[in-house]
């Protein structure tokens, strides 16, 4: 048997023996047998050494050796594949959702209508905020899959928060104890956090939060800024959340307050509008008309608050991918179908 061959049996034995992390002494086989294949020029075996360090923990190690790779072998569309899962898979998601974004596009044009691909792209899109792209590829992975639970819970999430389409709270709700019979960990559980606010049942949406985060609460002082994440995106939640309307006092204070320039340039308006009313024929028809004020004050609030769902649609859903992902990076290993795509399986025969 190759050394390729027994970096593969390393690294899926790494897998199914997941357990908040690689198994450290498998792994660490793993990324050796990889070595050994790589000094052969095997390109497949480069990108495996990558992948085994990333997976034990060393992300910066494992982007600049997949950096290298890219380099080297800038068609190979598997090094391209497993820089983009490294990037989702860092501590950090938001700060290299770009680079992840850029390295899945190029895997995407090298191998085009692979559903893990354009559903790793719709999250790296997700995180960069870049909504509609990312939308687009959750619906080009849904054509592929229509079973893709991971793709569902993206599309659904940009669906409720970018396109104001509250039907989708329903699928964000329905679809946890579906993905967990398939094997997903419990951090499913936060998206169905937010389709329960959005749909105004609070009650159930903390103790949606309680499962996805109880699993963490049982673990080591390292997990616990998973916790604190999950907990910070979930009070922006409450904020910004499609249950509560923008209305009164909640509207005043999201656009800044009374001394924002939004309340001093309407209240500004009123007091004109008042003004004209009471000059009544005096003033110059042909000049300003109630009507116009009227329309000028109903275009500032329109374009005002169409701002502050933009802000709120990417303070959630950046804010998901940003307590979600490190949270399955930490009970899920990556899926077979994207190690297959990174050119990581043994081809019998």
């Amino acid at each position: 048997m190759s050394a390729f061959d027994d970096a593969i049996d390393a690294l899926h034995e790494s897998i199914a023996g997941w357990n908040r992390g690689a198994m450290p002494g498998t792994i660490s086989r793993c990324a050796v047998c990889f070595d050994a294949a790589a000094r052969e020029g095997d390109p497949r075996a480069a990108v495996g050494a990558a992948v085994a360090r990333g997976l034990a923990g060393d992300h910066e190690g494992a982007r600049r050796r997949l950096l290298e790779t890219v380099a080297r072998w800038p068609d190979a569309a598997g090094a391209y594949v497993a820089l983009g899962m490294v990037a989702l898979r860092s501590p950090d998601v938001l700060a290299h959702a770009a680079e992840a974004s850029w390295a899945l596009i190029a895997a995407r044009s090298l191998a085009p209508s692979v559903g893990c691909i354009e559903r790793s792209l719709a999250v790296a899109l997700a995180a960069q905020g870049e909504f509609m792209g990312a939308l687009q590829c959750a619906r080009a992975a849904l054509a592929i899959d229509s079973d893709d639970e991971e793709a569902r819970l993206w599309s659904a999430l940009m669906r409720l928060y970018f396109g104001g389409d509250v039907t989708a709270a329903s699928v964000l709700t329905e679809l946890p104890p579906e993905a967990l019979l398939r094997g997903r960990s419990t951090a499913v559980w936060l998206g169905a956090v937010a389709g329960f606010y959005a749909k105004g049942e609070f009650h159930e949406a903390r103790v949606t939060l309680r499962k996805a985060i109880g699993v963490f609460k049982q673990g080591a002082t390292p997990e616990k800024p998973l916790v604190d994440s999950a907990r910070r995106w979930f009070r922006e939640l409450r904020g910004f959340g499609a249950g509560v309307p923008m209305t009164g006092e909640r509207w005043v204070r999201d656009v800044g307050g009374a001394q924002s320039e939004y309340v001093r340039t309407r209240a500004a308006l009123s007091t004109f509008r008042d003004a004209v009313v009471q000059s009544g024929g005096r003033a110059p028809a042909d000049v300003v008309t109630v009507l116009d004020i009227d329309s000028a004050l109903g275009a500032m609030e329109a374009r005002a608050r169409r701002g502050m769902l933009e802000y709120g649609a990417r303070l959630m859903v950046r804010g998901f991918a940003e307590a979600y992902l490190p949270m399955v990076a930490c009970l899920e290993p990556p899926p077979l179908e994207l190690l297959a795509a990174m050119g990581l399986v043994r081809l019998d025969g």
